[in-house]
């Protein structure tokens, strides 16, 4: 079957007025809609209220992080109910530590936990005839537990790191780690083919020749690039970047695969001498959000980097409301990508996921026949003097208006990214 690349979207019912955690999840009792559970399995780190020793429903979650995603992901499971959904949730304490997971059992007159090793507990999914479960968080934990799985999905939310191979059913829904290179790769490449007198300067760091430089130099060389178009400059310890590195005859891109922020602000002291109209700084989303850069600096010259988050989810005011009725106080970016893990969730489809662009994160996959599926999804921004902050990529859903659609909407794959980033299916 070889690599297989989807992309679609659905608009969603935004439901306001959700109640948060606290309540059960609203289910529909409609017959004709058929039941779906999920398993929640995050390190909610279960405690007893020394208020309530052993009594039923005495057990509170003190891991911020997971309580916060799930709020978010409850949200966006009661918005799915209410349009049409039919979705159960079982929640599961996962022990990181031990890589066990704790199933609560409760009577009359106290409660009690059930350790479960990754099999045994797969094999009580099964019981329990689940379609998908949610979590673990760590990456290894999702791939020992996809391991035994024979048909339920195994979805990791956050990690970065997961080995999805010969895993059918574990789906990687975080992008891999050098997805914002890749990117970044392919950009410069066509960037250089709009204007062939430019330069590109690729700056080489410990960090940057460990596996970056190579991974950005093959998606360059996809993307149709020539590698004797991309200079390599030394930048180990106190190397200096001279101002006779810039091209003479046209633009010059300097580029910065390094996440070292240190780096970053040596980077841009040294570019004060170039030419700001003829010089671009391209580096990595997580650089520029450190407050240790110098904005003068920094926004002197054009910026183009990649991230794999979106940046307009703040102007979702709806979805912002819902989000904000589930956790009773302004959201923050764990409930907003457990939001983004409900529907992407009721969309993937149990064999083969679609791609989804989720308010927060896009989805598209790579998958190999035989194993899991990775996110290699990433976003290209641009910022100017002139008319600041753009994204390179035009939205398929505006999730800023309320919408609803009854089924999903395929779309074609150059609809998150421009003409020239054109993705297809390969069979």
């Amino acid at each position: 079957m070889g690599i297989r690349k989807f992309i679609c979207a659905a608009f969603l019912l935004l439901t306001l007025g959700v109640k948060g955690q606290e309540a059960l999840v609203h289910e529909r009792s409609d017959s004709n809609v058929e039941r779906s559970t999920w398993v929640i399995a995050l390190p909610f780190e279960m405690v007893q209220d020394s208020n309530a020793l052993g009594l039923p429903g005495s057990f509170v979650f003190t891991n911020r992080m997971a309580t916060q995603f799930y709020t978010g992901l409850r949200a966006g499971v009661d918005s799915l109910n209410h349009a049409g959904a039919n979705i159960h949730l079982i929640l599961v304490d996962h022990d990181e530590a031990q890589d066990v997971y704790k199933i609560e059992h409760e009577n009359a007159d106290y409660t009690w936990f059930v350790r479960l090793d990754p099999e045994a507990f797969m094999r009580q999914c099964e019981r329990w005839n689940v379609d998908k479960i949610i979590g673990p968080f760590r990456g290894e934990a999702s791939e020992v537990l996809a391991s035994h799985s024979t048909g339920i999905q195994v979805i990791n939310p956050l990690s970065r790191k997961v080995d999805v191979a010969g895993k059918p059913y574990l789906v990687a829904a975080a992008s891999y780690r050098m997805a914002e290179v890749e990117r970044l790769g392919e950009r410069a490449a066509q960037a250089k083919q709009m204007a062939p007198r430019s330069k590109t300067l690729l700056l080489r760091t410990d960090a940057s020749s460990a596996g970056a430089e190579s991974v950005f130099m093959q998606a360059y060389i996809k993307a149709g690039g020539k590698a004797e178009d991309v200079q390599i400059q030394e930048y180990r310890q106190s190397a200096v970047l001279p101002v006779s590195a810039a091209s003479m005859t046209g633009l010059t891109r300097i580029i910065l695969l390094d996440d070292k922020v240190l780096i970053a602000a040596r980077v841009l002291n040294q570019l004060r001498p170039f030419e700001p109209s003829r010089t671009e700084f391209w580096t990595l989303g997580n650089v520029l959000s450190s407050s240790a850069l110098d904005a003068q600096l920094l926004m002197r010259q054009p910026l183009i980097w990649s991230q794999v988050e979106r940046l307009d989810y703040i102007q979702f005011r709806s979805l912002d409301a819902l989000l904000y009725s589930a956790a009773k106080t302004t959201p923050g970016r764990w409930e907003w990508l457990g939001l983004d893990m409900a529907w992407l969730a009721q969309y993937i489809g149990n064999q083969y996921p679609n791609g989804f662009e989720g308010p927060r994160r896009l989805y598209v996959w790579d998958h190999a026949e035989g194993s899991g599926f990775r996110n290699h999804a990433a976003l290209i921004f641009r910022y100017d003097r002139t008319h600041g902050i753009q994204a390179e990529w035009t939205p398929t859903i505006e999730y800023g208006e309320e919408e609803s659609m009854e089924e999903i909407v395929p779309l074609p794959l150059d609809s998150l990214y421009t003409p020239a980033e054109h993705l297809e299916e390969i069979n």
